[in-house]
């Protein structure tokens, strides 16, 4: 299992380094890693959702998809409350705290987590991704936007919070796809070819978008910051422990290696400017993303062959 993760993260690692390029080359300026980012989200994932979705019922894999669902859900309440305790026990502000716990619970399940979950158990492993992904996203702009905004003078009502969290296109792309799924709905041939030609640019533009954004931080900075290492030790060990203990309790097999996974990926990509639009530190939370990335690369194949094991 080691290896497999390992052979994956060197090719991502080769896609990584691209974006890097284009960044050092100044071939790919800080607003066009912007844009590719949006094509990602808006374009390439919700796509990608759909149409690993497009195949007939079956109802061992609607039951374990709405289990990954709940154990998501789960290991991202347990998190944020892990993360929130440790903050303030290492005597942050709260501000600096409420970062740090929702920098926690969300892993880069878009980005690094398809690729990875694609290599090791193809399409139907990635089925339970959409569901933590589908799952995830709901979290990040709701228990997420709540934290990020109290104390500050970015509040958003109850009708904002939902219109935020149901009316993205992550969602709405993984219900639709969800509901053809359940319903054996089989789109047209000619929408399913745009879709699968929309999907496969995501696994490329992920890892040129990361490697451009690694190339933009400070690396002697960041690793002066014992913060940082916590926050690695957390998310990229711990994390992935706890998925294991609590998803263990109601799911096994590929399902519950699929969970344990995406939730050892490294803080998701989007975190700061998702931060930064509530007054937080969109710094910081490159920070994190930066250092949990480059760690990652050694600890997700440990993650895979210590945590995986059937």
């Amino acid at each position: 299992m080691a290896i497999l993760v390992m052979n994956q993260l060197f090719t991502m690692i080769i896609l990584m380094l691209v974006g890097a390029i284009l960044n050092k080359k100044k071939y790919l300026a800080a607003n066009d890693a912007k844009e590719l980012s949006v094509i990602l989200v808006k374009v390439a994932v919700p796509a990608n959702m759909i149409i690993l979705l497009q195949r007939p019922y079956s109802h061992e894999i609607f039951v374990g998809f709405l289990k990954v669902c709940a154990g998501t859900l789960g290991v991202c309440f347990i998190i944020t409350i892990l993360f929130f305790i440790i903050g303030k026990w290492m005597k942050m502000t709260f501000s600096s705290t409420t970062l740090f716990a929702c920098c926690g619970a969300y892993s880069n399940i878009i980005f690094m987590g398809q690729p990875l979950i694609n290599a090791l158990y193809g399409e139907k492993g990635l089925i339970f991704c959409v569901a933590v992904m589908f799952v995830s996203t709901l979290y990040l702009f709701t228990v997420c936007s709540i934290l990020l905004s109290l104390g500050t003078d970015k509040m958003k009502d109850s009708a904002k919070v939902l219109k935020d969290s149901f009316l993205n296109l992550v969602f709405i792309s993984g219900a639709i796809g969800f509901i053809c799924f359940a319903k054996s709905i089989l789109l047209p041939k000619i929408i399913r070819d745009a879709l699968h030609f929309s999907a496969n640019t995501t696994v490329c533009l992920s890892m040129i978008y990361i490697g451009f954004l690694l190339a933009e931080a400070n690396l002697k900075e960041v690793m002066k910051d014992k913060q940082v290492y916590v926050f690695c030790f957390l998310s990229l060990i711990i994390t992935p422990i706890i998925a294991k203990i609590f998803g263990g309790l109601f799911l096994n097999g590929m399902p519950l290696a699929v969970l344990v996974i995406l939730m050892g990926t490294p803080a998701g990509a989007l975190l700061p400017s998702f931060v930064e639009s509530y007054g937080k530190s969109a710094k910081m939370a490159s920070q994190y993303v930066f250092m949990s990335t480059l760690l990652s690369l050694i600890t997700l194949p440990l993650v895979a062959e210590f945590l995986c094991k059937s």
